[in-house]
């Protein structure tokens, strides 16, 4: 049921009033809802040519002010507007879709003009933009007597000034605009000698063809993400065979390419080159190199697809061996692991460290991760590691005097005695009780922080002496 839908007995209470008391409740919902008499009037008592000119005049209305709008005034303003256009326009384009799109036509060229005097920097605009977006493509698909060239025409003119979407997003309404169209399009960026535009298109309705007669003719692509784009269509398209030379071609050129040439994807795209050619040693031996030289997590499932079940456990070890030959690469160590779901491995490295070397854990990754990595070690029934990562948390915050993370570190030292409910004090780590009252001798001068402490974690309480837990 929506939101705002009647219940059963307020529709079975307003199917009792007659045709006055009906007309009486339309009048003074009209009276004080403005959008409410929009609803009313375009909807049921408009034709069709006034409510086109209703449109026009409502946008002009409220797009014509030259003040500026701060960021609060902004969202305001876009989701005002798209109200009242929504409302216009979704009962109008079934029905003038040629002159519906006219009139979207001209409200996204004009985007740019009326976004010039407001703070665009919360993103509010958007569901406003996009919506326009969409409705202008649906007007072009239900044109149904008008030639597809035209059509494409008509999309092409929208691209020539400022726009703020990707031109790939025209790959989601092929269904909608029909390929024919995207295609027509894709030829005319290319006559106007738009070969990005071209390519970009052609890329996302899947194209293969038109890659492969730009590179013969043109011999090189004009951006090298486009060999990449070509390599994964051919990979789709059961080529495999012609993706790896064209992907080996890459490597042997790479070092003359530009920098901005993304090598880690060459090698995940020809590892699954080989891997769907049945080249099953050589798509290991690749996933090896990439790794070595890379540490990300997907060259091991890659390998991994290489694998029967009884082979699994010798890989993984290989991979972690290779990931843990150099210190200076803990952090690509640990997020692999995190990855892999190594939560035994990841417990006996945060025992390793020990408590007075866990905050070391907070350089090698960010606070969230370490929050996700805590989680998962309670979870996976390791309770002294868990406790120790979100002890060191807590420790990164306080020493660094980072009062704007108080409440960060508030919540991580709740998770900490909740954890270290689980463990017995030992020599390795102290009780929550004992925890807590050499945090307090450390930090007492955290005032802020200890006052947020007792009134957040149950069971902490102050006193001038020091913090006590259950007490």
């Amino acid at each position: 049921m929506m939101k705002n839908e009647l219940s059963k007995k307020q529709s079975e209470l307003l199917a009792n009033f007659n045709k006055e008391e009906l007309l009486e409740i339309i009048h003074a919902l009209i009276r004080n809802n403005e959008l409410a008499q929009i609803t009313l009037v375009s909807g049921y008592l408009l034709e069709s040519e006034d409510i086109l000119k209703l449109i026009e005049k409502e946008y002009k209305k409220r797009s014509k002010s030259k003040r500026f709008f701060d960021y609060y005034e902004t969202d305001t303003f876009f989701n005002e507007l798209h109200n009242s256009m929504a409302t216009l326009l979704d009962r109008i384009i079934p029905l003038k879709p040629i002159e519906s799109e006219v009139l979207l036509s001209y409200m996204l060229q004009d985007f740019e003009r009326m976004s010039e005097t407001k703070d665009t920097s919360s993103g509010g605009w958007q569901d406003y933009y996009y919506y326009l977006v969409e409705s202008w493509i649906k007007a072009l698909s239900l044109q149904k007597d008008t030639d597809k060239v035209t059509v494409a025409n008509k999309l092409f003119n929208i691209f020539q000034g400022e726009y703020y979407f990707s031109l790939s997003l025209l790959g989601e309404y092929k269904s909608t605009l029909g390929l024919d169209i995207l295609r027509q399009l894709r030829d005319i960026f290319y006559q106007h000698k738009k070969d990005d535009e071209a390519l970009e298109l052609s890329y996302s309705i899947k194209d293969i063809e038109f890659f492969k007669t730009y590179l013969d003719k043109e011999k090189e692509f004009l951006y090298p993400r486009y060999y990449l784009d070509y390599a994964e269509l051919l990979i789709e398209d059961v080529r495999s065979d012609e993706a790896i030379v064209l992907l080996e071609n890459i490597r042997e050129k790479n070092n003359k390419l530009p920098v901005e040439f993304n090598d880690d994807k060459i090698m995940e795209l020809l590892i699954k080159a080989n891997i769907e050619e049945g080249k099953k040693e050589e798509a290991r031996q690749l996933c090896i190199d990439a790794f070595k030289k890379y540490y990300n997590h997907r060259f091991y499932k890659l390998y991994e697809n290489t694998l029967d079940k009884d082979e699994k456990g010798s890989a993984i070890k290989l991979f972690l061996d290779i990931a843990n030959q150099y210190e200076e690469n803990r952090f690509f160590y640990l997020l692999f692991l995190i990855e892999v779901e190594r939560f035994d491995v990841i417990n006996d490295y945060v025992l390793n460290l020990g408590k007075d070397n866990v905050i070391k854990i907070t350089d090698a990754i960010i606070p969230s991760t370490a929050r996700k990595v805590s989680s998962s070690l309670y979870k996976s029934g390791f309770p002294l590691s868990a406790t120790l990562v979100r002890r060191a948390l807590v420790e990164d915050v306080l020493g660094r005097g980072a009062s704007k993370y108080y409440k960060y570190a508030v919540s991580d030292l709740k998770k900490s005695l909740d954890y270290g409910e689980k463990i017995q004090s030992t020599d390795d780590i102290a009780s929550n009780q004992t925890y807590l009252t050499a945090l307090y001798a450390k930090h007492k001068k955290k005032a802020s922080f200890w006052s947020l402490a007792e009134e957040k974690v149950q069971g902490v309480s102050m006193d001038k002496d020091g913090a006590y837990y259950g007490k």
